[in-house]
């Protein structure tokens, strides 16, 4: 998950100590930004969730994300909390709002739950017909067969379902995988979806991505619905090559090495 933190008050250059423990947690990336420019970053760079650090309530930049058109999902954190600012933030168009001293785990939980929402899906795992991804504890399964995916191959995967019905480029998914980190070239997407694809027919699936020359790599959602073939007449019968199963699991994105000092951050 690729996180904009937008401080707009001042004591806000980092992140709050419980966001950042979140970060770390569930291997989030966090980009830290003032609050001048927003609307254009976030219309040149991929991020899934905005994170608004206040003092206390202020919709002014809520609406102006709404009325630039940014349909990102909003989170505010407020130093000073109210249920009248509460309402006002979230009547103009926030989708959560926390305490900045909230502990991590919630904030955690929030953050994934509000990312599933704007993707369209409502529960922890993300269920595309013989396919089980889950946020907690970042397996995949294709029916009750785990994947077994490496860290960089099971975020990969989590995003392209996360967001199946988009083609993502190259430059998007190095983004969410890297960012805060050395970035590799490219190549080290195809490297990766060639892996996945390789694990993922062994199990089955014929063609799991749709490749875009020139573009990116789409969740080839077709693949993974169950399909039932009628067997010849003579045969007399009709079998189920494969059953749709609902198994929880799913998981998060990255992580900024610079949230926190770095003797911190390594643990």
């Amino acid at each position: 998950m690729r996180i904009l933190c937008v401080a707009e008050s001042s004591g806000f250059s980092r992140p709050s100590v419980e966001l950042a423990k979140a970060a770390i947690a569930g291997s989030l990336s966090i980009i830290v930004n003032d609050s001048s420019g927003v609307v254009e970053t976030l219309r040149r760079s991929h991020f899934d969730v905005v994170v608004l650090q206040q003092a206390a309530s202020d919709t002014r930049m809520i609406r102006q994300l709404r009325k630039g058109k940014i349909a990102l999902p909003v989170v505010v954190f407020r130093k000073m909390t109210s249920v009248e600012g509460e309402v006002e933030l979230l009547s103009a168009g926030a989708d959560d709002c926390l305490s900045e001293d909230t502990d991590h785990t919630v904030i955690l939980a929030r953050l994934r739950a509000v990312m599933r929402r704007a993707g369209g899906h409502d529960s922890p795992t993300l269920q595309i017909g013989r396919l089980s991804v889950g946020v907690e504890r970042r397996e995949v399964h294709i029916d009750n067969t785990v994947v077994p995916l490496t860290r960089k191959e099971y975020d990969l995967l989590a995003l392209l379902a996360m967001r199946k019905n988009q083609v993502l480029s190259k430059e998007v998914l190095l983004d969410s995988l890297y960012s805060g980190e050395d970035e590799p070239f490219g190549k080290v997407i195809d490297v990766m979806i060639c892996k996945i694809r390789k694990k993922i027919r062994a199990l089955g699936i014929a063609e799991p991505f749709t490749t875009q020359w020139g573009i990116g790599y789409r969740l080839n959602e077709a693949a993974f619905m169950p399909v039932t073939l009628t067997l010849p007449k003579e045969d007399l019968q009709v079998r189920s090559v494969s059953k749709e199963t609902c198994l929880p699991v799913m998981g998060g994105i990255h992580m900024l090495n610079a949230i926190l000092p770095p003797e911190r951050a390594r643990g």
